[in-house]
């Protein structure tokens, strides 16, 4: 039973990372820069940097080119989504004193280093 579950699970996980794959692919080959830079900022990943993105474009068409101003847009407007305020508070939960691809939101005031201690101080025994 238990390998059953586990085959299950591990199909899923492939399949997933196939589609996660092709919907990249196919932004590109849709010349969707500003999905494609939206849905890594929505997930918390780093920036492609132009050369990187240019070089796994031609991989999928030799002809398309990077409208890399656009790329950064969506990437930006999906980082801003990902570093919420709960984004904020699980990394407090989790005890994260570094913050990686949110590490912009020290500078925005007070408010997402409240949402981190709230967080943060829950964490702690006898607080749960």
């Amino acid at each position: 039973m238990l390998k059953a579950i586990y085959r299950a699970g591990l199909v899923v996980l492939l399949l997933s990372g196939c589609s996660m794959l092709t919907t990249q692919a196919s932004l590109m080959a849709d010349e969707n820069w500003y999905q494609l830079g939206f849905n890594q900022g929505s997930r918390g990943e780093n920036a492609d940097e132009e050369a990187v993105l240019q070089s796994e474009t031609q991989a999928v068409a030799p002809v398309l080119a990077v409208d890399y101003p656009a790329y950064r847009r969506g990437y930006q407007k999906g980082l801003e989504s990902y570093c919420s305020l709960e984004q904020m508070r699980r990394f407090g939960l989790e005890r994260r004193m570094d913050w990686g691809v949110c590490e912009f939101r020290r500078q925005d005031g007070q408010l997402y280093q409240n949402y981190w201690q709230q967080g943060f101080d829950r964490s702690l025994p006898g607080n749960g």
